[in-house]
């Protein structure tokens, strides 16, 4: 049911036809047993210099079709996507490069502790503009959006180790168009650029609505742009502003495409007239909308409005398709095309320049959370002074050994959960605006400079929080003076490991609700694996070859290494606490039942015990636990290379 006009349609018009999404669907049980069609068909067009608003119920598929025609749709295996979708003439797709295609999520997410123009300067930068053009570009942009007021003001969000203000919801709307289509279009008309919009005032008061619409209205005017946005429920002031109206029913079906100001007298012959005084998008909106009723007549109203629907559906497909002439009358009058020229996207910087841009984000993010590692800080060293108060001043007797293994173990374990749980509760945050980025036809990047770019910078940052936590509490607990460099070494890269591991499970979960259930487990399973020596619990036999992939077996074995190489222990016990409970009567017996064995004279007999090497088996774990590091590190990427973000 074609209802295109060739002769009404300008160069630089975006079109589609017959546009059909299929997916599977599942029952209470997680089972397939279906399919349902979320499009039917859709076909329309969007004209260059004009807004083209899609109006309709809820779940009628309205920002499918715009996920359809921005290539973003998921099409996930069992679901089946098919249609034309065409730029003049030519198929649309992320890799066109004859149009500037940008699409504006419905809630845009940003970099939190970045303020606005630093937001639009690095864009601008990422889309090939040299640091002087982005500054003039970013300048005019500012002012076209009316972000002036709130340039300097960062944007706000939880992308960052905790959710902080910003702007406001209208400011962050009118940041996300501005960081589409910067650049884009430049000063002459441009044929070649297309701004599809997801509910753009969706959460806005009415005048900050209607000023949302007054923008895209000018973006369309000024740059000659084909703007295609989804409106929920839009005031009368701003459906009088848009151009075009595309009214969809259920299933994605068109029940009107024309001129905005023709809508109410196109109805009105159809036989549905609009109440005076009454805003005309409510009226659309309620026509298409099927009542399934919930009173007595609740099934005869359902059966009404569907048929009702179904005959607006009917008449518009025997309009737009019994006779092309009609058409044009429909939906305006031909137009002048304007002349065509080449989309202003500039060349895009390489892997270096995106590197080097990307670390300055990272740094200026990171730089921002100071109080947020000032209170990582503080934590580590309460969790310090607690440790080290349990244990204090251990002393060199034979009773020390097994309370020196098992503080290890605990710093450990309290390293490693930290910097994990750090991981899993700030990357997924930050994979939405780093996926929405990498998205982009112009100005997005790839997902190497993007990963390096902040492990260099927020590494080193995670690792020096284990070594003021090792700084305190060793000397508190007494440990070994000799190898305490080593040990806070092996501290530090046990949190680069965790902090990786999370990573890792991050990017491979699908949610972050998901990732931070799944983290813990994995950690108890390391922790459980980790004790390749015996001194706490045995590792089977079949489970020894996995246990080298447990991070926490690498760090306890270097830092029982780094501890008792070297150490020369004493005959009896004169730390505090023994010599407080020497008199007491349970105190003896025990002691006395442990005198019976062989006390060890130094550390390496202890070593020795454990079944590890005597010597050099700290620097050896250590390279161990590189090697876990850079596992977890590539599995990220690839993770990251895989979803696209």
């Amino acid at each position: 049911h074609s209802h295109f006009a060739p002769l009404a349609l300008a160069m630089g018009t975006l079109t589609w036809r017959d546009v059909k999404y299929t997916v599977r669907t599942k029952n209470a049980d997680g089972n397939h047993n279906g399919t349902r069609e979320i499009l039917r068909g859709s076909s329309a067009y969007a004209s260059p210099g004009r807004v083209l608003a899609i109006l309709g119920p809820s779940g009628c598929g309205k920002t499918t079709l715009l996920n359809a025609l921005s290539s973003r749709l998921d099409v996930k295996r069992g679901n089946t996507l098919v249609g034309n979708i065409r730029f003049n003439g030519t198929a649309l797709n992320r890799d066109s490069r004859d149009v500037a295609l940008s699409y504006v999520e419905q809630e845009p997410k940003f970099f939190s502790n970045l303020t606005v123009r630093e937001t639009l300067e690095l864009d601008a930068r990422l889309r090939g503009e040299s640091d002087a053009d982005a500054r003039d570009v970013v300048e005019a942009t500012l002012r076209k959006m009316s972000l002036m007021s709130c340039a300097d003001t960062i944007v706000g969000g939880d992308t960052g180790g905790k959710a902080v203000a910003g702007i406001s919801g209208g400011e962050r709307r009118r940041l996300a168009i501005a960081s589409e289509t910067l650049g884009l279009g430049s000063d002459a008309q441009s044929s070649g650029l297309v701004v599809l919009v997801d509910e753009p005032t969706s959460g806005l008061d009415a005048f900050q609505a209607d000023k949302m619409v007054d923008k895209l209205v000018e973006l369309a005017e000024r740059e000659n742009a084909c703007v295609v946005c989804t409106l929920h429920q839009p005031r009368s002031a701003s459906f009088a502003k848009v151009h075009d109206v595309l009214l969809l029913a259920s299933g994605g079906r068109t029940a009107y495409h024309g001129p905005s100001d023709a809508v109410v007298k196109y109805f009105s012959d159809i036989g549905y007239e609009c109440p005076e005084h009454f805003n005309p998008a409510e009226f659309l909106i309620d026509l298409v909308s099927v009542d399934v009723g919930d009173g007595a007549d609740g099934t005869d109203t359902e059966t009404k409005t569907r048929q009702r629907v179904e005959r607006i559906v009917e008449c518009w497909e025997k309009r737009a398709g019994g006779a092309n002439d009609k058409t044009i009358s429909v939906h305006g009058a031909p137009r002048k095309p304007p002349e065509s020229r080449e989309v202003a996207i500039k060349k895009p910087p390489g892997p270096f320049r995106q590197f080097r841009l990307l670390a300055g984000r990272a740094w200026r993010q990171a730089k921002r959370e100071m109080w947020v590692n000032g209170v990582r800080m503080i934590a580590s060293v309460v969790l310090a002074s607690a440790f080290g108060s349990c244990n204090f001043k251990l002393g060199l007797g034979p009773r020390s050994v097994k309370r020196r293994i098992a503080v290890l173990m605990q710093a450990c374990i309290n390293t490693s959960m930290l910097a994990l749980v750090k991981s899993l509760n700030g990357f997924p945050r930050e994979r939405a605006t780093v996926r929405r980025e990498m998205a982009r036809q112009n100005g997005g990047y790839k997902p190497g400079p993007y990963f390096l770019s902040k492990l260099l910078i927020e590494t080193p940052i995670d690792m020096v929080f284990p070594v003021v936590f090792g700084g305190v509490m060793a000397p508190m607990v007494g440990l070994n003076k000799a190898g305490r460099k080593m040990f806070l070494s092996t501290l530090a890269l046990q949190s680069a490991a965790a902090a990786s591991l999370g990573l890792s499970i991050s990017a491979l979960s699908p949610n972050a609700e998901v990732a931070l259930a799944i983290g813990p487990c994995v950690m108890v399973l390391n922790i459980m694996l980790g004790d390749a020596s015996g001194a706490f619990a045995e590792v089977p036999d079949a489970l020894a070859p996995v246990s080298k992939l447990s991070l926490i077996r690498h760090a306890f074995e270097g830092v029982l290494c780094s501890e008792f190489e070297g150490l020369v222990f004493e005959k009896h016990d004169t730390d505090a606490k023994s010599v407080a409970n020497a008199s007491k009567p349970r105190a003896l017996k025990i002691a006395k039942r442990f005198g019976e064995g062989i006390a060890p004279r130094t550390g390496e007999d202890v070593l020795r015990g454990l079944g590890l090497p005597i010597s050099g088996h700290a620097r050896r774990a250590a390279n161990s636990q590189c090697k876990v590091i850079a596992l977890n590190i590539a599995v990220t990427y690839v993770a990251l290379v895989c979803k696209r973000g």
